[in-house]
């Protein structure tokens, strides 16, 4: 049966970084809403540039504009570290997308433009990604979010997940990984293993993740990670320690867990793992009633369907 390799951030040093990097390329990227962390995400960049020349070969910004112009978080990375590529997905062009929003989809377009305009003399092998949420608490952020997640592929992980201790981390307590666990299939033993499977913070090659289907909203971590431990690939779990980023309300949890829940199942279905009869269908539509805090009946029905994208390397 296959199984995850387990690693601690500290268990790589930046020389030794340097050293299994050779000719391969890092690309970090950090996914940002409007103006929402137009102060945060310059604080992470100065922490990365810390790092020695030669680790980070660069650093971009996958970028959803709120309204129609150049906001303030462009002009605050433009400013203060020009060096860095702003991506706006708002006006990328994937042939097989059009102008549907969620963060699955506008990683999907920034990966496919990483493919038709970074490559040059690389291979798809040969370049690592490392995806970095933008609002992690400063208290927690550091470069070994990136010398731990680029460890694990360059000591031969296809995709590697991060791991960590987080006060709240509701649905991965409560949905996720009990989720991960009622249906017992060979092909689905390691889902266990990951520590933290939702988390966003997660490096593979750039083959791995052209290979991969994207979820447009909330199920394209649960999706990947599907495809993971189902498919011919090795994985690791990195140990990055404490974290700590924004908390949502008990609602966007709940849409969270349905995309969640949603996808996984949607997953097995798909891959001939489990079957639906009698009528029976994965709903889109995430309906439920609560009593609120002034004692009012509330009714909650919203379609959340999320497009499943074909693997890029079957448009590149």
């Amino acid at each position: 049966m296959k199984s995850v390799v387990k690693y601690n951030h500290s268990d790589f040093t930046i020389d030794e970084l340097i050293r299994l990097k050779d000719n391969k390329k890092i690309l970090v990227i950090f996914s940002t809403l409007g103006e929402r962390e137009a102060d945060l995400i310059t604080e992470r960049i100065d922490v990365l540039k810390k790092l020695p020349a030669g680790v980070i070969d660069k650093i971009i910004i996958n970028h959803r504009r709120e309204g129609e112009t150049s906001d303030r978080t462009e002009y605050v990375i433009s400013e203060l570290h020009a060096d860095v590529d702003i991506m706006i997905s708002n006006s990328a062009s994937v042939p097989d997308m059009y102008n549907e929003k969620g963060k699955g989809a506008d990683m999907r377009r920034t990966l496919y433009r990483i493919n038709t305009e970074y490559l040059k003399d690389s291979s798809a092998e040969d370049i690592i990604i490392v995806f970095l949420d933008a609002d992690v608490s400063l208290n927690f952020f550091g470069p070994h979010f990136v010398i731990g997640l680029a460890g694990g592929v360059l000591c031969g992980a296809d995709y590697a997940k991060a791991g960590f201790w987080r006060e709240m981390g509701r649905v991965k307590k409560y949905v996720a990984q009990p989720l991960f666990s009622v249906i017992d299939h060979p092909s689905l033993k390691t889902l266990a293993e990951f520590s933290y499977p939702l988390s966003g913070e997660c490096a593979g090659t750039l083959k791995f993740f052209n290979s991969v289907h994207f979820r447009q909203m909330y199920g394209v971590e649960t999706g990947i990670l599907i495809d993971a431990v189902i498919g011919e690939y090795s994985l690791a779990d990195i140990n990055l320690g404490l974290y700590d980023h924004e908390h949502h309300n008990d609602i966007n949890i709940q849409k969270m867990s349905f995309g969640i829940i949603r996808a996984y199942f949607r997953s097995l279905v798909d891959y001939g793992i489990i079957s639906l009869n009698k009528g029976a269908i994965i709903s889109d539509v995430f309906s439920a009633e609560y009593i609120d805090s002034n004692g009012e009946r509330v009714i909650i029905k919203e379609d959340l369907n999320e497009i499943k994208y074909q693997p890029l390397k079957n448009i590149l």
